[in-house]
């Protein structure tokens, strides 16, 4: 919903503004529409932005790290956890990163972005690390 509803609430205003202007009996309905499409347009954005800025856990930076043994996460002091590679049976990369699928089959995945590594070398370490526990990507 937050990557359509500006385009719905543009398209939305654009309808009721050729109502506004095309047609003088539509006046009432060419400003509930503008008034909707304001409301649409901005309904989103400010939801999203209230449920990261209100939940504790969402707004949190989470850190990650891995080695021969196990991929670890930490969102601040309250939540860590640890998976040994046993647990992770398939990866995948995509344009945005990897996505670790866990025992659950394919009911949970875990996601990581390319963007929470330091540097191309880091992810390359990662992906090399996914291949000798894990094995090729599917």
């Amino acid at each position: 919903m937050f990557r359509w509803a500006p385009w719905f609430a543009l398209a939305f205003g654009v309808i009721s503004l050729v109502l506004l202007l095309g047609f003088d009996d539509m006046a009432p309905v060419a400003v509930f529409g503008l008034v909707a499409a304001l409301v649409i347009g901005f309904m989103e954005p400010i939801a999203v932005w209230w449920r990261f800025s209100s939940d504790e856990m969402i707004s949190r930076t989470v850190v990650g790290s891995a080695d021969d043994r196990s991929f670890r996460m930490a969102v601040g002091g309250s939540v860590r956890e640890e998976i040994v590679w046993q647990e992770l049976p398939a990866w995948t990369e995509t344009r945005q990163g990897f996505v670790l699928e866990t025992l659950d089959e394919g009911v949970a995945s875990l996601s990581v972005p390319h963007r929470a590594f330091a540097s191309d070398e880091d992810v390359t370490s990662f992906r090399a690390l996914l291949e000798q526990h894990i094995g090729p990507a599917r």
